[in-house]
């Protein structure tokens, strides 16, 4: 399946990736790797992570304070939001669409 970041969902990651940066280029990189290889588990097994909301799924990353909220649209892996745990829990629910 193909993965697909939202335009938000983007510009978040790569806020998240320039703040890790800013602190170290090598938490940015395990950030960046870790992401993917999240990425890559969900286009494997679409279906692999709970439902949160609706067809929205969520996936914790395990090194880093961070959610990645996708649903499955087809054969398209779509991520809605790349949120901080100690962020508004709800703050990305408008992005849901029934495409």
């Amino acid at each position: 399946m193909r993965v697909r970041f939202e335009e938000l969902a983007k510009l978040e990651f790569d806020d998240a990736r320039a703040w890790y940066r800013a602190i170290h280029p090598e938490l940015a990189q395990s950030f960046t790797r870790e992401v993917r290889a999240a990425t890559q588990r969900m286009s494997h097994m679409p279906l692999l992570y709970p439902l949160e909301r609706g067809d929205v799924r969520r996936c914790v990353l395990t090194q880093f304070s961070y959610t990645l909220r996708y649903a499955v649209r087809g054969d398209l892996i779509l991520i809605l939001s790349v949120s901080h745990q100690h962020r508004d829990p709800d703050y990305w629910v408008d992005r849901i669409t029934s495409e």
